[in-house]
């Protein structure tokens, strides 16, 4: 369901709003492992004195330490911001895909996008692209 929730209109925009939102903190992120990695370089190229490398060990731990905080923080951020967003998306696509079901005449839709165990079924057929195709066009007809 998620595949098909993120190949709509609504979460491509819903996609591009995340992106906007947390772009931001992406950059300050990258700004800082940057940071990190150009006095990991300082250090490893040498020429330094023993105390010089000491307190530039201990600055790379530091900002190493902080870098990885802030990092943990907005990957949290940043999946409970997505959940928001299935959430509000999904209700809508669960009631589609059950009058996509029933006017196709199937009998079971199984969801497989929540598990990380590849599921097998006989027979079965993926219909995530047609259901995005079909919630495009309705879409389209109701935002006119």
């Amino acid at each position: 369901m998620q595949d098909a929730i993120v190949g709509t209109t609504d979460g491509k925009n819903a996609e591009k709003q995340l992106d906007d939102e947390f772009a931001p903190r992406k950059a300050k992120l990258d700004a800082q492992e940057k940071e990190v990695a150009d006095l990991q370089a300082k250090l490893e190229a040498g020429g330094l004195s023993d105390d010089a490398k000491e307190k530039l060990g201990l600055e790379i731990d530091h900002k190493t330490l902080l870098f990885n905080a802030a990092n943990q923080d907005a990957d949290g951020d940043l999946r409970a911001a997505q959940r928001k967003v299935l959430q509000d998306l999904a209700p809508k696509m669960i009631a589609f895909i059950a009058q996509y079901a029933k006017a196709k005449g199937f009998a079971m839709v199984f969801d497989i996008s929540d598990s990380d165990v590849p599921k097998l079924y006989p027979n079965a057929a993926d219909v995530t692209q047609e259901v995005i195709a079909e919630y495009e066009k309705v879409r389209s007809k109701t935002s006119k």
